[in-house]
């Protein structure tokens, strides 16, 4: 939906997702939002076909759980004309380990997390990963941006508590133990006591962007 505002109603997204149920929860979403500008493409992301070149090509959270996300970058770029954007989003953790350290009960959490995304082969340092992966690919050195969100209230803070609820499915098979985190229904507010009695800040994943222009034939962006 991002996209789609950004390129007009004069402009199309196509999103591609190879999961049929995802495609059709965003459908749904479009047509709610009144978005006339998205189609859906259901591929997998290393096998995306398409007559025409896009002026970009953009992903979020992507690379992170592909296998070999050099051959997939190096595959994408092949949709985008000479001249257009690459860009892509990914997390790093490494800042949301170390300034939250001090919290005990937030710490248990987040490597709780990080075990359930490691144990399904995801990769936690993706985002400064980018600028290497971009030249492997055959791109130019990307320009790079690193947004590490901060608060202390309490939506803020019952953020791990939500994402650990998405992954419970992957925690169970992981065999990941949740008893170092006491209940979880009242884990939101533990966490925001913990947070209010240290008189502390938290962040959430750290999120690097990278962009690049694709060069034209001649080598030049």
């Amino acid at each position: 939906m991002l996209m789609a505002r950004v390129v007009g109603p004069s402009g199309e997204v196509v999103g591609i997702e190879r999961d049929q149920r995802s495609i059709d929860r965003a459908r749904a979403r479009m047509v709610e939002a009144g978005f006339r500008n998205v189609r859906f493409q259901r591929s997998d992301v290393s096998e995306v076909v398409d007559e025409k070149d896009f002026d970009a090509v953009v992903g979020r959270f992507i690379l992170m759980f592909l296998p070999d996300p050099v051959a997939v970058l190096r595959s994408l770029s092949k949709l985008a004309r000479p001249g257009g954007v690459l860009a892509f989003q990914e997390v790093s953790w490494a800042p949301f380990l170390a300034l939250t350290a001090h919290l005990p009960l937030w710490s248990a959490c987040l490597s709780v997390i990080l075990q359930a995304f490691k144990g399904c082969g995801a990769n936690s340092e993706m985002g400064p990963a980018l600028y290497r992966i971009f030249q492997e690919a055959g791109l130019p050195a990307p320009s790079m941006q690193l947004e590490v969100p901060l608060g202390d209230d309490a939506e803020f803070t019952r953020m791990p508590h939500d994402l650990l609820l998405s992954l419970k499915p992957q925690i169970g098979r992981q065999r990941i133990a949740l008893e170092p985190l006491g209940d979880f229904d009242t884990l939101p507010s533990r966490l925001q006591t913990e947070v209010v009695e240290r008189k502390a800040f938290v962040t959430w994943m750290g999120v690097m962007g990278a962009w690049a222009r694709k060069p034209n034939d001649s080598g030049h962006a």
